[in-house]
């Protein structure tokens, strides 16, 4: 009987936890736009998801957040421009290191240029 009544408790719990974020409501939202391509905008929710930009027709830089299920706060800080989008933050992967092996292999090619070309196919 005791278990039954956990499952129940867990459900019921399950249950409005799922409703918190069906229900969330707006707290705070700001739009900001001029007539030159300016903006900025701000929002932010009840349930913990927020965020907010600025920047002009060349460069936007801002930031986003929010907080998984399992309760890791998350936020990612971004610019972006004429090179292209550059987040950072935590939850970004990010590449391993260079083997020291790989990185002798293409010193060793950047340094010995091939001599004889007449031996590549045309």
């Amino acid at each position: 009987m005791f278990k039954y009544i956990l499952l129940i408790a867990f459900l019921v719990s399950t249950v409005c936890a799922v409703e918190d974020d069906a229900h969330a409501h707006i707290m705070r939202d700001y739009k900001k736009n001029d007539a030159h391509g300016h903006f900025e905008y701000v929002y932010e929710v009840d349930n913990g998801i927020g965020g907010e930009e600025s920047g002009d027709q060349k460069s936007v830089h801002g930031e986003f957040h929010f907080t998984t299920k399992e309760g890791t706060p998350v936020k990612v800080v971004y610019t972006a421009d004429e090179t292209g989008y550059h987040p950072q933050g935590d939850v970004i992967p990010t590449a391993p290191p260079t083997p020291p092996a790989i990185l002798r292999a293409l010193e060793y090619i950047k340094t010995h240029p091939r001599a004889n070309k007449k031996h590549e196919k045309q």
